[in-house]
């Protein structure tokens, strides 16, 4: 069952989440892919082997050659939301661990998606496959699978996206938003992985990098500290100062231009979120730029 606390937290962000979507509702969802929908796209010339029913004969009419109408994918795409449950996300900050953050995030998610009549499907993963739910329609279904992924219980292990990438090339077979919620702190090649992009050209996928204070900044003092990497058990002595910690802040963003960068290359949107803020506004925000691109 999910704690009385966090509880109190989803129950705010559901609210919080109606009322941001009402306000920055400026039209209807669109994925970036485009396909058989309603919302018109771009006309385009007439190719054979192109559906006679989708040519535009007001155009054509007009320029004299037949034209088709582009559109983008339906609105009502599917969503599966594929959430890291490895232990680097049992970590965290001033008493809020990555795990509750990524329940606050899919909250948001799925509450966003309710409110769009998209369906929804979850999988888990850490170095494998725990869990999948296949896209369905969401409404009455957002605490039952807040419930669900609550009481996975995920055996110790470190972060792969490889399995889940493949699991959801097997069985993804129409147009879908995937929304991967990790640190990315993978053994493998992670957003690297050449299996990905495949999958994000059939799909419209988004990265929610979950982000906490422990990963980004070394702990107040002098001298050195022992750190123990919680994926590997590996222990590490860490020298603390002005010079290490810049050279630790360099690494940080050095990552976190690689990750934009990648996700850039492969047509992929990247959100931030971090615990100690508004963890949700990010992901409220891309998909609000989505609705009034």
């Amino acid at each position: 069952m999910i704690p009385a606390h966090l509880l109190a937290e989803l129950r705010y962000v559901e609210v919080a989440t109606t009322r941001a979507i009402r306000t920055a509702r400026v039209g209807p969802y669109t994925s970036r892919t485009r396909g058989p929908g309603f919302e018109f796209d771009q006309h385009l010339p007439y190719r054979v082997g192109d559906d006679v029913r989708r040519i535009d004969w007001n155009v054509t009419a007009r320029v004299g050659a037949p034209y088709i109408r582009q559109t983008h994918a339906e609105r009502e795409l599917n969503l599966v939301i594929a959430i890291d449950l490895s232990r680097s996300m049992e970590i965290g900050a001033a008493g809020r661990r990555k795990k509750d953050v990524l329940m606050l995030v899919a909250g948001s998610l799925l509450f966003s998606a309710a409110r769009d009549q998209i369906n929804v499907g979850l999988l888990a993963f850490t170095d494998r496959v725990l869990d999948w739910s296949p896209p369905r329609h969401a409404s009455g279904r957002t605490w039952h699978l807040l419930e669900e992924l609550w009481a996975i219980d995920a055996p110790p292990a470190d972060t792969r996206l490889a399995p889940a990438i493949r699991h959801l090339q097997g069985r993804l077979t129409t147009t879908t938003v995937i929304v991967f919620v990790s640190d990315f702190l993978t053994r493998d090649e992670g957003l690297h992985s050449r299996e990905l992009r495949p999958l994000a050209t059939a799909h419209d996928v988004i990265a929610v990098v979950v982000e906490d204070a422990a990963d980004l900044t070394l702990p107040p003092g002098s001298g050195f500290v022992r750190m123990r990497d919680v994926e590997s058990g590996g222990i590490v002595s860490v020298a603390l100062g002005e010079r290490h910690r810049q050279k630790f802040a360099a690494a940080v963003a050095a990552r976190r231009g690689d990750l934009v960068q990648t996700c850039h290359r492969l047509g992929i949107d990247i959100a931030f979120v971090r615990s100690g803020q508004y963890m949700v506004q990010p992901v409220i925000d891309l998909f609000a730029r989505r609705r009034s691109a």
